[in-house]
């Protein structure tokens, strides 16, 4: 521990938010995008199955509300975290789980955001891995989860890093996308964006759903992973 620091119980501060499961990565070499501390806590909020209910061709007012409660519960266990850490004597940042939305206009190309982003510190924290529509994918839960992040100088045990995908033959998420975003191609790890799926198709797509924010999330429902 760093002098003039005090110790702090990461995982009862954050199962107080309801935050459903964490992981620590290690921030040496920086990831893409990050804050300069040596350690990401990643931070992993699964939505409830009532919320992706009926979600057989188009997202829901559930699945919005659902998408909203849980971007609401990780922003608050970040922030939370990192004044608790702050507190403690330790240098922190919480990332969003998404871009404010009073940040909106300062935004040119919704494929192109330059924000950290919060699947590459869950799959180097050994949370899961990416699928092929460029899911995020949690052996418990599957894709229906949300994100975010907390850098600190508080030197934590980084988890396993995920390096590759286990999604096999399954093309659930593929076939599932309206757009024909996914491309049907094993994730690993460093592997671009563009060769997962067609990120402009997705963007298009979402543009149907202006009443819901723009969300989709028909290729979260399609995963068999962790389906309840």
């Amino acid at each position: 521990m760093t002098q003039g620091t005090r110790s702090i119980d990461v995982d009862k501060l954050l199962t107080s938010f309801g935050v459903t499961a964490w992981g620590v990565a290690s921030n040496d070499p920086g990831l893409p995008v990050a804050p300069s501390l040596p350690t990401a806590i990643a931070l992993l909020a699964a939505f409830d199955s009532a919320e992706l209910e009926g979600m057989s061709s188009a997202p829901t007012a559930a699945y919005h509300a659902g998408y909203c409660r849980a971007n609401e519960l990780l922003n608050a266990a970040a922030n939370g975290l990192a004044a608790a850490l702050r507190e403690a004597g330790h240098a922190a940042e919480a990332i969003p789980a998404t871009i404010p939305e009073n940040e909106y206009d300062t935004v040119h190309d919704w494929c192109n955001v330059p924000v950290f982003a919060h699947k590459t510190a869950a799959t180097q924290a050994g949370l899961g891995w990416i699928g092929k529509t460029a899911l995020f994918v949690s052996p418990d839960y599957g894709p229906r989860v949300r994100l975010a992040t907390v850098f600190t100088d508080l030197v934590l045990p980084p988890g396993e890093p995920v390096t590759m995908g286990r999604c096999g033959t399954c093309r659930s998420c593929v076939d599932a996308c309206p757009a024909g975003a996914g491309r049907d191609v094993d994730w690993s790890a460093g592997l671009p964006r563009e060769a997962l799926y067609d990120v402009r198709a997705c963007e298009g797509e979402t543009y149907r759903y202006e009443d819901l924010d723009g969300v989709c999330g028909l290729c979260i429902v399609a995963c068999p992973w962790g389906r309840t």
